[in-house]
């Protein structure tokens, strides 16, 4: 017994002794990185400013980072080390486009994810691939997304939407009613996605109670409540296996990271059987296939039968395609659910500008009760509606990266230095975290003009500012980088696009929208959502309004 209280009492100071010297041997390399203003470290033996910058409120303290530092600030994550803050165009430019391969996503994001996400204990969806393995499912997956694909993908979209229509219809019928829009979009959503994307109905719209749906609602909000925790996964990752770990995590008391691992066995469980059921569809033939949710017209689809036709040494894997299926599903779901619920919560905020919407949009509808695709993406106001809104309020306000070796990041606005002198580029050390802030860039007003921080659709009826071409951002999306850009930028922007333009043309012409008494607080996290100021104990998305006919 005294032989192995030996050993241990040696193994934890081994394991202290190696933390030490991993620390120290960082910190040398990141001293050039200590002369980047920021913040002093809250917490030198612990998270730092993990917790300031990943929780619900962060909004605040990522503004006064912008207002104090300017378009870099340096900051502390776990154990003292040293990171960036990135809002500087040129800067995410690099990020994003040209150094991207450099720029990976973080190890606490990889192992993580392949916990929660994919399948189990492996690296298969294409969120956290790398190199030539995200290429390849990257090339795979792009016809799903283009204008042609899209297209079929219309119909979807409106019957779908109609289904949100007559529930609200019905809810109103008496006159105007309070109504969490946010659960309601949210609910819309995941059905669009689930449709459009799976072939699969959830029966949200009729009061089908689906295992598989009530997991992927829970899963941002359980996620987002574990974002400072979850950094600890690298170092956990590298000591246990990982059926050590799953043991853990279901037998220790803590009733977050069980639920999530629940979470994560139905996302999983529940995408194989449909996998299944679409693969046994799929070799009865075209007449079984076009019968199904979606008549066949859905992404896994597609992709199942594009797989069938590549050489067998580039396709996709029946787990890869099963890994998909959660992440669309989850990346599909809360994004758009959230610009939703933004743009109608300025809507309702701004009557006059609803009322131009609903007079564009009922002008469209006179020759068509359903929009196509081109009739909608040629519709001005409404473009610019959705381009003003994912410009301002980004439902990924910024994304994480760490750099696989030394490089030198340009910016495009020089900073000062603690010791006053002017800084041009900044030598960033191999494992460095670099959050780039999509929020703050979206907004700077060196780019879009002393009013960048308001919200004005007829910004872009008119020719933008010389300063936004000059800025050269490169993110895929209407000068910002709201979907970022480069071989990481979202794959289904365009799919997401067109949801939005479908909800609205559909919604907006019938109902109107107000603001009810509660003040909104809408929270930061892997996906912005709204709440309702006070309300605790909760990641689930409030969002009230009162809700009437036209």
């Amino acid at each position: 017994m005294f032989s192995l209280f030996v050993v241990a009492a040696y193994a934890l100071v081994a394991l202290a002794g190696a933390a030490s010297l991993t620390f120290l041997r960082r910190r040398f390399r990141q001293r050039n990185l200590l002369k980047i203003p920021g913040p002093s470290n809250p917490s030198l033996f612990w998270e730092g400013h993990w917790h300031h910058i990943f929780n619900p409120y962060a909004y605040p303290f990522h503004e006064g980072l912008y207002k104090t530092y300017g378009k870099v600030a340096r900051v502390y994550g776990f154990f003292g080390d040293i990171q960036l803050v990135i809002s500087d165009p040129k800067a995410c430019n690099n990020i994003f486009v040209k150094d991207q391969p450099i720029f990976e996503m973080t190890e606490a994001f990889l192992r993580y994810g392949s916990h929660f996400l994919s399948v189990p204990w492996t690296y298969t969806y294409i969120a956290t691939n790398r190199g030539a393995q995200h290429r390849m499912q990257r090339k795979l997956l792009n016809p799903a997304f283009n204008i042609k694909h899209m297209r079929h993908m219309t119909p979807i979209f409106h019957r779908v939407t109609k289904q949100l229509r007559e529930n609200l219809w019905s809810i109103v019928s008496n006159g105007p009613e309070e109504i969490n829009v946010a659960d309601w979009m949210g609910r819309l959503a995941l059905e669009l996605i689930g449709q459009a994307g799976l072939g699969y109905s959830f029966g949200i719209f009729e009061g089908r109670d689906d295992e598989y749906c009530r997991a992927l609602k829970e899963w941002i909000p359980t996620s987002s409540s574990l974002a400072v925790s979850r950094n600890m996964f690298p170092y956990v990752d590298r000591i246990f296996h990982p059926k050590v770990l799953k043991f853990l995590g279901r037998t220790l008391p803590w009733p977050k990271l069980n639920h999530l691992i629940d979470l994560a066995e139905t996302l999983n469980s529940t995408s194989r059987d449909i996998h299944e059921a679409k693969k046994r569809l799929l070799e009865l033939g075209d007449d079984a296939t076009v019968k199904q949710v979606g008549d066949g017209n859905d992404i896994i689809s597609l992709l199942m039968r594009a797989r069938l036709a590549e050489p067998e040494d580039i396709q996709l894997s029946e787990e890869e395609l099963v890994a998909q299926m959660a992440v669309f599903l989850i990346a599909g779901t809360d994004t758009t659910s959230s610009a939703l619920s933004r743009i109608l919560q300025l809507l309702s905020l701004h009557p006059d500008v609803q009322d131009k919407l609903r007079k564009e949009l009922k002008a469209a509808h006179e020759d068509n009760e359903e929009l196509t695709h081109d009739q909608l993406v040629s519709l001005p106001f409404l473009e610019a509606v959705c381009r003003e809104t994912l410009r301002l309020y980004a439902p990924v306000p910024g994304v994480m990266r760490t750099t696989r070796s030394d490089v030198v990041l340009p910016l495009s606005t020089p900073i000062r230095d603690v010791d006053g002198r002017e800084v041009h580029e900044i030598f960033v050390p191999k494992n460095t975290n670099v959050f780039a802030q999509i929020y703050n860039l979206n907004r700077d007003p060196s780019i879009w003009g002393a009013d960048a921080a308001e919200w004005k659709p007829e910004r872009w009826l008119a020719p933008l500012p010389q300063s936004v071409a000059d800025a050269n951002i490169q993110g895929v999306y209407a000068n910002t980088m709201t979907f970022i850009g480069g071989t990481r930028a979202c794959i289904g922007f365009k799919f997401s696009q067109l949801e939005m333009k479908v909800v609205l043309s559909q919604i907006i012409p019938i109902f109107q929208f107000a603001p009810t008494e509660a003040e909104i607080v809408w929270r930061f996290g892997i996906i912005s959502t709204p709440s309702v100021k006070g309300s605790v104990g909760t990641f689930h998305s409030k969002l009230p309004m009162i809700v009437s006919r036209v």
